[in-house]
């Protein structure tokens, strides 16, 4: 059965440093296939914490170069080859986490992974056994390549919108999903961080109309506002059933659709 582990839900760097909440990122099990996307800070830890072996993973995905998207990416790609013993999996980052002045990711690794990287890139698709994983759409969000990601399996669409400014476009660039987790680090907008506050999220879903929404990656603001009543407001005012990510969740992925099921707990271990 497939699934979303959200090792944390820390956005920001007060929530991060602090580890108000956990930070990690999230593990997907999709078809069968293992993929950790954006390992944050602590990620290594939390798989381990959670009983999710590193060994298991197939691939890596960074949607961004922050260090709280990328900071694990190293020892996990290292984990996922069993120390570099048992070269395989693959990694998929945008171009300025591989190459440019400042890579993220360490040149040595990739031979852990016997150089199957590829830039993300928005348009490209990528092969992973029964799963696609697409670059939906570039996104904006300082200086750094950010992207929205699907990942197609069983029938189904997860999609996945990183950190990001609002602008036309977004929505319906992530139109068919059947879940969607969206970062929403703010309450109030400030350009010196560009990110999606709950007006944004709303119309994003309005357009987008996803059979979940799941909010996840919680700066300061959001946490003090407590994610799960802004969830109930968004679901309120979309009509689009809406949840707030908790460290360690689980949320089970077995219907095509999120709506067919009424009530939240078939989908959360």
């Amino acid at each position: 059965m497939s699934e979303i582990v959200f090792l944390g839900t820390a956005g920001g760097r007060m929530v991060v440093a602090n580890q108000i909440r956990k930070s990690g990122g999230m593990w997907l099990d999709l078809d069968g296939n293992a993929i950790l996307l954006d390992p944050g800070p602590g990620c290594l830890v939390r798989c381990v914490e959670l009983g999710l072996k590193p060994s298991r993973l197939d691939c890596i995905v960074l949607s961004h170069r922050h260090i709280d998207h990328s900071n694990d990416v190293n020892i996990m790609t290292e984990a996922m080859s069993g120390g570099g013993f048992k070269p395989k999996g693959m990694l998929i980052a945008p171009w300025d986490c591989l190459e440019g002045n400042d890579p993220v990711v360490l040149k040595y690794v990739r031979k852990y992974i016997r150089n199957n990287v590829f830039a993300l890139k928005e348009g490209a698709k990528y092969r992973l056994n029964g799963v696609s994983i697409e670059g939906a759409l570039r996104l904006k969000h300082s200086d750094v390549e950010s992207y929205a990601i699907k990942f197609r399996f069983e029938n189904k669409t997860l999609g996945y919108i990183a950190d990001t400014k609002y602008f036309d476009g977004i929505g319906e660039a992530m139109k068919d999903c059947d879940y969607l987790i969206i970062n929403m680090v703010r309450i109030t907008y400030d350009d010196r961080f560009q990110h999606l506050i709950p007006g944004d999220v709303e119309k994003v879903l309005k357009v987008a109309k996803p059979g979940m929404a799941i909010l996840n990656h919680f700066g300061m603001q959001v946490v003090k506002a407590h994610p799960r009543d802004i969830a109930f407001r968004i679901e309120k005012t979309t009509g689009v059933k809406t949840i707030a990510a908790e460290d360690g969740m689980r949320l089970k992925l077995d219907r095509a659709r999120a709506e067919e099921d009424s009530t939240l707990e078939r989908f959360i271990k």
